[in-house]
């Protein structure tokens, strides 16, 4: 059997941003011929009271969000067609002793798996299970502005090892220079390594699933009301009806926006069709540029809060040039989306940053391959 790339990210994590740039990142290694598969470490699924608190979660979601538990349901069901997926290891001894037999390189990838939460460090998003010479970074995050004192010592040795090293955010890359004197590559999310007709060639067929010929897509995950009641004002600015989707943390109480449950492809479809998009989402902010969406986007954390995260927010925005985008609620909907998106400008710096960070991927697992 030939050996396989492991990738190693929130694969299974039941919500469109996490599932999608799993999906682009595996595409893509893929597209190139490699042979690829998440790693499925799940220790837990061994604990009786690990699966009693997974089913009574399901429970409470099914009885207290119905909506939320389908979209859960459809989220799943796309992973197990979609996603190629190891063997599960119950052990972190049993992923160590297997791993340099079954794996030519490894790769941990995109979304907050160097967030550190909660005050622990998680040696299996850094690699450790595998040889030091076969370790990539592509596009992780660590999301907040700094690196707890308690975890600090561990995070400079786990990252110092990591052959080929890459994050997602500038702010990341300063923190990893400040503690490890490494230069960490800057890189964008593995969403953004598809192109527009790419991505609309993976969804197949572009229906209007909305059932609205024009309509703003709102797709918010903080539980700030603030952005619906300006989706509301831009609704009754441009008759235009709101179509949204709850999230886990979020909740829509108007009645003023339709209400879907759909899975990831539909929701792209959401997005790709909209006419305006309202968004406090990361990935909600990639894929309407991708789109060329006229879009807005909120501020979910006060930049003060401890634990901020809108980083990954102005990343992407200094990237583009898009700026501009972010709304500060000072403007009414009506002037703030008077000024157009110039997505020929915006396409340029972002085929720039795509070709720079492919070169870099391809780069490093041809260098593994070789060595």
């Amino acid at each position: 059997m030939d050996k396989k790339i492991a990738i190693v990210t929130m694969w299974a994590n039941p919500n469109y941003g996490s599932t999608l740039q799993a999906y682009a990142l595996q595409k893509v290694i893929r597209k190139w011929g490699y042979e690829s598969e998440f790693i499925n470490f799940c220790p837990e699924k061994r604990s009786p009271s690990y699966r009693l608190s997974r089913l009574l979660k399901d429970v409470i979601i099914l009885g207290c969000r119905p909506k939320v538990h389908l979209q859960r349901r459809r989220i799943r069901k796309f992973i197990s067609s979609h996603f190629f997926v190891s063997p599960p290891y119950y052990t972190y001894k049993d992923l160590c002793d297997k791993a340099d037999e079954r794996y030519s390189a490894a790769i941990c990838g995109s979304d907050q798996i160097w967030s550190n939460a909660g005050g622990y460090i998680n040696p299996f998003y850094y690699l450790t299970f595998i040889s030091k010479d076969k370790r990539i970074s592509y596009a992780p995050s660590i999301g907040y502005n700094h690196v707890s004192d308690d975890i600090l010592p561990k995070f400079i040795e786990y990252v110092s090892d990591i052959r080929f090293l890459s994050i997602r955010e500038k702010q990341g890359a300063e923190i990893i220079k400040q503690h490890t004197r490494r230069d960490a590559e800057v890189v964008l999310d593995p969403t953004l390594l598809l192109s527009k007709e790419e991505w609309e060639k993976e969804m197949k067929q572009m229906g209007n699933i909305s059932g609205f010929e024009n309509y703003i897509f709102c797709y918010l995950l903080g539980k700030n009301q603030a952005p619906i009641q300006y989706a509301c004002q831009l609704s009754q600015f441009t008759g235009y009806p709101i179509v949204g989707v709850e999230t886990k943390f979020s909740q829509i109480k108007t009645r003023e926006i339709k209400r879907i449950v759909v899975g990831p492809f539909d929701w792209l479809r959401l997005i790709r069709n909209a006419s305006y998009v309202l968004t406090d989402s990361l990935h909600g902010t990639l894929f309407s540029i991708i789109f060329r969406k006229q879009f807005g986007v909120f501020k979910r954390f006060r930049d003060d809060d401890p634990i901020c995260q809108n980083s990954r927010i102005y990343n992407i925005l200094d990237i583009t040039g898009l700026q501009s985008r972010l709304i500060t609620y000072e403007a009414p909907p009506g002037t703030f989306f008077e000024e157009r998106i110039d997505y020929d400008k915006v396409q340029l710096l972002l085929d720039l940053e795509r070709h720079k960070s492919l070169m870099f991927l391809e780069r490093a697992i041809s260098a593994v391959h070789a060595s």
